[in-house]
């Protein structure tokens, strides 16, 4: 009889052990889920790579207060320049210089260097 008790005792110690455990799984799984809708609301940097006289990318699409770097990875100087009025220009930038602008409006840029290089900054709405 006290063999029989004491495995009764056991066995709704382990399905008490079962529960919790499944409780704190559920809840993990729960914070998991909620996890991937997290949105990064502050301002995010975005890179452009001057390489074999391009900008790559050539077209960018960012909110107001993001930031982009441009690396020249090239083997000769450009600059980055409004366009068409070099309103705002970066100074020339020799091979692994960087120009960093924080964005307040949409614009096309080009490098005033080599003029057929282009490129475009948007606004997301």
């Amino acid at each position: 009889m006290v063999r029989w008790q004491n495995m009764k005792k056991t066995m709704k110690k382990l399905i008490e052990s079962v529960i919790v455990f499944a409780g704190v799984i559920a809840i993990l799984m729960s914070c998991n889920g909620n996890a991937d809708t997290v949105k990064n609301t502050g301002p995010q940097r975005d890179t452009v790579i001057i390489k074999l006289m391009a900008f790559n990318p050539d077209t960018l699409s960012v909110n107001v207060g993001d930031t982009i770097v441009w690396i020249n990875q090239d083997i000769v100087a450009h600059d980055i320049s409004h366009f068409p009025d070099r309103a705002w220009h970066s100074d020339t930038l020799n091979p692994k210089d960087v120009f960093v602008k924080v964005i307040d409006d949409s614009s096309s840029y080009f490098c005033s260097i080599h003029p057929t290089m282009r490129g475009l900054v948007t606004l997301k709405k």
